[in-house]
């Protein structure tokens, strides 16, 4: 079967690694999206997802390659709109130490902030998803709140840290500009998902 690469995330400029790593997250990308129901509730693929994947993922979210990064983040989003329900320890542990630790740290960049903001934005814009993660964690004794947390994060995003605060990851006062808008963008759809849910009950 012929594939076209033309809108492919890999580019012909990169090492030969760079080039497999951005190429398997795409195809991840794409099977996740594309899995229907069964494939979505098979033990053996849930098992393989948090044995292999999740792993995986996590050191992704860590790369120093922004494009990596970034498609880390895109698995993650299509992972917690159709998994939640099978990837409760997996989604805590990466909102806790992997988005949130990069919102509150002075040494991440600016690429990291903005592309945490905008996983966020579409987390929010998913109204079922945000009710989902406020009653499974925050209204859940045994796990550590993640709504609560990400509406702190939010808020001071918004509010600005400062320049001195930005300075370890090289952020400038334009971009922190841009990082106040993206909190701020991110927090209206989650106003505005949230009122939409209400008005579905």
């Amino acid at each position: 079967m012929k594939m076209d690469l033309l809108d492919s995330w890999v580019t012909p400029d990169e090492a030969m690694n760079l080039q497999s790593k951005m190429l398997s997250l795409e195809l991840i990308l794409t099977m996740l999206r594309h899995s229907g129901a069964v494939f979505r509730n098979s033990p053996r693929f849930i098992s393989c997802i948090r044995q292999h994947l999740c792993l995986s993922l996590l050191k992704n979210a860590v790369s120093p390659s922004p494009r990596v990064f970034n498609a880390s983040l895109q698995v993650f989003v299509t992972l917690i709109v159709h998994f939640k329900h099978h990837l409760k320890h997996e989604i805590s542990v990466f909102f806790n130490t992997v988005f949130l630790r990069i919102l509150d740290s002075q040494n991440s960049t600016f690429q990291q902030k903005a592309m945490v903001l905008q996983l966020l934005h579409k987390i929010c814009q998913d109204p079922q998803t945000i009710v989902d993660i406020y009653v499974n964690y925050d209204c859940d004794l045994a796990h550590t709140d993640i709504f609560g947390k990400v509406v702190q994060q939010l808020c001071r995003v918004c509010g600005g840290t400062g320049g001195q605060q930005h300075a370890a990851g090289g952020i400038t006062p334009d971009q922190e500009l841009v990082i106040r808008t993206k909190g701020a963008e991110a927090m209206a759809a989650m106003v505005q998902g949230l009122e939409e849910w209400t008005k579905r009950v």
